[in-house]
């Protein structure tokens, strides 16, 4: 199944290459890198939401074509975006905008890429969660951009997660009774903006992630026992600067 996942992605890469103009030679705008990261960790959030959200539909065993495709995931993000922000991506800056179309773009190869076994009748469980979702969107995004995407936290499941020691100081401040919720930390690092948003535990988090703690999820995980609004971990994003 692995290996069947890791094909998928290979050659969806390959399909969809022309679709995510290549940024490599590109650093973005030094003054504009803390908009640029705070708002690709809210879309990346608001994605993740979408995908948890519709948990039900996607693992429903008796629906086949269950309409979760990547146009409407793309709607779905947007919305949830300007919810979230206030803010309609058309009325940001031009380049904050062309970063948040590269990342809707590589949110909707993941999608794609997917609807086989998203749509697949008379199975239950499809391992398509919010965490797959971000993390192939993050490789998607990587393959084509300089920009990093990663799910960090201290309770993680996959290594891919695994914090670094910039992650780690960060993490430990959004655990901290006074830091702000909500409120994301960057810092210019080596040419790079590196930047984490912190995530907190949902109501559609706490089927897989809450209590009883130790208790198996339905991906056979156990699960940590959190609670509502407690934090998760973050979104690292980074990125080289001009």
């Amino acid at each position: 199944m692995r290996k069947l996942l890791w094909l998928s992605i290979f050659v969806s890469l390959f399909v969809f290459s022309s679709v995510i103009p290549s940024t490599f030679a590109a650093p973005l705008p030094k003054d504009k890198a803390p908009e640029i990261a705070s708002y690709t960790a809210t879309m990346i959030i608001a994605g993740r939401g979408v995908v948890a959200k519709h948990q039900d539909l996607i693992n429903d065993p008796n629906k086949g074509n269950k309409g979760f495709t990547p146009e409407y995931v793309e709607k779905q993000m947007l919305d949830s975006f300007e919810k979230i922000t206030g803010k309609n991506i058309t009325d940001l800056d031009p380049e904050v905008q062309k970063v948040l179309r590269q990342v809707i773009d590589a949110a909707k190869m993941s999608v794609q890429m997917n609807q086989a076994r998203i749509n697949q009748k008379g199975k239950g469980f499809k391992m398509y969660i919010p965490a797959v979702f971000g993390r192939e969107t993050g490789q998607i995004l990587k393959a084509h951009t300089d920009i990093a995407i990663k799910q960090t936290t201290f309770k993680y499941r996959n290594a891919y997660n695994q914090p670094d020691d910039f992650e780690k100081k960060v993490l430990k401040q959004f655990e901290r009774p006074d830091y702000p919720m909500g409120k994301g930390y960057g810092e210019f690092i080596n040419g790079r903006y590196r930047y984490l948003k912190p995530i907190y535990i949902r109501q559609a988090c706490l089927k897989c992630h809450g209590e009883p703690k130790g208790a198996l999820d339905i991906s056979g995980h156990k699960k940590e026992g959190y609670r509502l609004g407690q934090l998760r971990g973050a979104i690292s994003v980074s990125f080289p600067v001009k």
